[in-house]
C-alpha cells in the first residue's frame, strides 16, 4: 500500500512540475510577447517602459512560482521531507522572483525620471542602487535562512558578529556607497554638471553617478572613474552655479608698459572728448577739474599746475574707456559685477584687470566674446597714448 502511494504521488508530483514548466514557457513565449505587442501599439509610453525594463516578463514568473507553492502542499504529505525541500524551494523562487521583480520597478521609476525636465538631472540613480542593494540582502538572507534551515534572525546575528570582519574588508565599497548615498541626498553632483578634480585629471562633464563611484567625461574625451568617497572627502569645483547664473565670468588682465603712462594734453583730451561713448565721461571730468581749478585761484595756475592739480591721465581715461565699452557691449551681462582695475604692479608691466560676465555660458561662444574684447581694447590702447609691456627681446610692430 505504501508503495502505490508512493508511485502515486512521484506521479502526481511529476505532472505538477510538467504543468508549472508549461506554464513558465506559456508566460515567457506566448504571454510576455503578446504584452509586447499591446504595449507597442498604445499610445502610452508607460506600458512600452514596463516591457523594456522586463517588468512584465519578470512579473509572470510568479504565477509558476505560485502553482508550485500550492501543488506542493496539496499533493505531498504534510509531515514529509518532500513538502519541506519543496517549500523551500518555493520561498526561494518567491525571493528571487521578488528581487527581480523590484530591481525591474526601481527600474521603471528610474526611466520615467530621466524623462522627467524637472528631475532627469537629479541624481537619483546611486539611490536606486542602493534601494537595489537592500532588496538583495534581504533577497540572499532568505535563501542562506532557507538552504540551512535556520531563522532569518540567526542570520543577522551571525552577519552582526562578522560585521569587523566584513568592514575591514569591504572598506572601500561600504565608504562608496555611504558617500554615494550622501552625493545624492545632498544634491552635491548631477548627471550634466561639469566639475573639476585636478587630483584625479578629470575636468569635464558628468555621465554617470553610482552608489560607488562617479564617470567623468574630460573635455580631450577621455573618462575618468572617481570613487564617489573621494568627493565627500576631498574638494572639488562643480561649475552648476555658473551655468545656472546665465553669466560666466571674464577676469583677464592687459600688461602695460609703465612707461608709457603719462598726463593727457590739451589736444588728446578734444580729441579723446570726440569718442561717442567716452564723450559724456570726458566732460564730466572737464567740468569737474575746471571747477576745482577755479576754486584754487592763482595757485593752481602756476608753471607746476600738472603735479599741484588734479589732471587726466592716459591710464585712468583707458580704464573709464573700458567701463563704458563694456557697459555698451549688448553680450555683457549688465546685472553683475563689472569693473576695469588696477593690480599691483610686477616685472611685467601694470595689470589693468577686466572683471565682467558674460551673458552666455556656452564655451566657444564665451571665448570668442572675451576675445572681442581683448581685440579691441589692445587694439585701441595707442589712442591713450599707452602699449602694451613686451619683453626687450621681442620687436614691436611698426
Amino acid at each position: 500500500m505504501a508503495f502505490y502511494y508512493f508511485v502515486d504521488m512521484n506521479f502526481n508530483f511529476a505532472v505538477l512540475l510538467a504543468v508549472v514548466l508549461v506554464v513558465s514557457l506559456f508566460c515567457c513565449f506566448v504571454v510576455n510577447p503578446i504584452a509586447k505587442k499591446i504595449a507597442e501599439k498604445t499610445p502610452n509610453k508607460f506600458d512600452d517602459l514596463l516591457v523594456e525594463k522586463n517588468f512584465i516578463s519578470r512579473f509572470l514568473q510568479i504565477v509558476p512560482a505560485v502553482i508550485f507553492g500550492i501543488g506542493s502542499e496539496q499533493l505531498l504529505k504534510a509531515d514529509s521531507w518532500h513538502l519541506d525541500v519543496c517549500t523551500r524551494i518555493s520561498n526561494v523562487w518567491f525571493a528571487l522572483v521578488g528581487f527581480a521583480v523590484g530591481c525591474a520597478f526601481f527600474d521603471v521609476v528610474e526611466a520615467l525620471n530621466d524623462k522627467s525636465k524637472k528631475n532627469k538631472n537629479r541624481p537619483l540613480h546611486g539611490i536606486f542602487q542602493a534601494i537595489k542593494l537592500v532588496i538583495f540582502c534581504c533577497c540572499s538572507i532568505v535563501i542562506v535562512s532557507q538552504i540551512s534551515g535556520k531563522s532569518p534572525v540567526f542570520i543577522l546575528s551571525a552577519l552582526g558578529a562578522a560585521a569587523t570582519v566584513l568592514m575591514l574588508v569591504f572598506r572601500d565599497s561600504i565608504l562608496g556607497v555611504v558617500s554615494g548615498i550622501q552625493i545624492n541626498i545632498s544634491d552635491l553632483l548631477r548627471k550634466g554638471d561639469w566639475i573639476e578634480i585636478p587630483r584625479h585629471d578629470a575636468n569635464g562633464t558628468v555621465i554617470d553617478i553610482t552608489l560607488t563611484s562617479v564617470k567623468v567625461r574630460n573635455w580631450d574625451h577621455t573618462i575618468a572613474v572617481i570613487p564617489a568617497y573621494e568627493l565627500i572627502t576631498n574638494s572639488f569645483k562643480n561649475w552648476r552655479g555658473m551655468e545656472e547664473s546665465g553669466g560666466r565670468r571674464i577676469k583677464r588682465s592687459i600688461f602695460l608698459d609703465q612707461h608709457s603712462i603719462r598726463f593727457l594734453t590739451e589736444e588728446e583730451i578734444e580729441r579723446l572728448s570726440r569718442i561717442n561713448i567716452l564723450g559724456p565721461y570726458m566732460e564730466k571730468m572737464k567740468k569737474e577739474l575746471a571747477e576745482e581749478r577755479e576754486s584754487q585761484g592763482d595757485f593752481g595756475k602756476n608753471e607746476m599746475t600738472l603735479v599741484n592739480n588734479r589732471h587726466m591721465t592716459n591710464i585712468g581715461t583707458f580704464r573709464a574707456y573700458c567701463n563704458v565699452y563694456l557697459r555698451s557691449c549688448g553680450k555683457i551681462a549688465q546685472n553683475m559685477t563689472l569693473m576695469t582695475r588696477q593690480l599691483a604692479p610686477t616685472p611685467q608691466g601694470l595689470p589693468l584687470e577686466i572683471y565682467a560676465f558674460t551673458n552666455v555660458i556656452q564655451w566657444v561662444a564665451y571665448e570668442t566674446i572675451q576675445s572681442d574684447i581683448f581685440d579691441h581694447l589692445i587694439a585701441v590702447l595707442p589712442e591713450f597714448g599707452l602699449s602694451v609691456f613686451q619683453y626687450a627681446g621681442y620687436p614691436k610692430a611698426d
